[in-house]
């Protein structure tokens, strides 16, 4: 109460103090949004001759670990590696929303090869989109996952580590500690995946 009538007896007028019985509060919990996104090796593709090698890797989406390809250097000209990855979004809030489109950011060394990726579209050089999860509704607690596979451009000089990034680029909602297509990388709707080759003599 700011102003009164009277004097009153227990309470002083506008003065907040919440001691007083002129005063009260009610707390209201705001339910949040909350999409985050993992991004992972799942197999790499070796062919040599016409003859496919496909290694799959037994990453999770917590691992850490490095995929590796070792390539035959009298072999290198005639060698095609291919990448798999796993994008996956995951509704760690309280109300559902979708991720309605993920980019991924190429690193140099590596290609997209549309043939192998058509739920991709390529926007600029180095830049891929996908809309494939637009209408699937994450419930809390719910994940969805894409695929996206990247090829090896074949050089010599073309070998050692190379990362991958993947970031939700639009949402459905007001996400609580990551804005889309920022590329933060310190926030969670961004992850990346990192590959490496090498040569060996056999």
């Amino acid at each position: 109460i700011l102003e009164d009538s009277n004097d009153d007896v227990d309470s002083v007028p506008g003065n907040d103090v919440l001691t007083e019985d002129d005063i009260d509060r009610e707390y209201v919990r705001v339910q949040y949004f909350d999409l985050s996104l993992k991004k992972w090796v799942t197999k790499t593709q070796v062919t040599y001759n016409g003859k496919t090698t496909t290694t799959k890797t037994g990453f999770t989406e917590d691992s850490e670990d490095i995929a590796k390809v070792d390539l035959v250097a009298k072999q290198m000209t005639k060698t095609t590696v291919k990448f798999a990855y796993n994008i996956k979004v995951t509704n760690e809030g309280e109300l559902p929303g979708y991720a309605t489109e993920i980019k991924d950011y190429i690193p140099k060394g590596l290609k997209f090869v549309e043939e192998d990726n058509k739920d991709w579209k390529e926007i600029k050089d180095g830049v891929v989109v996908t809309d494939k999860l637009k209408d699937t509704l994450l419930n809390p607690g719910e994940s969805a996952t894409v695929e996206i596979t990247l090829t090896w451009k074949n050089s010599t000089t073309n070998l050692a580590l190379k990362t991958n990034y993947a970031e939700i680029s639009e949402d459905s909602g007001n996400d609580i500690d990551s804005t889309p297509d920022n590329f933060n990388k310190k926030e969670d709707d961004i992850d990346d995946a990192q590959v490496i080759l090498s040569i060996k003599t056999a």
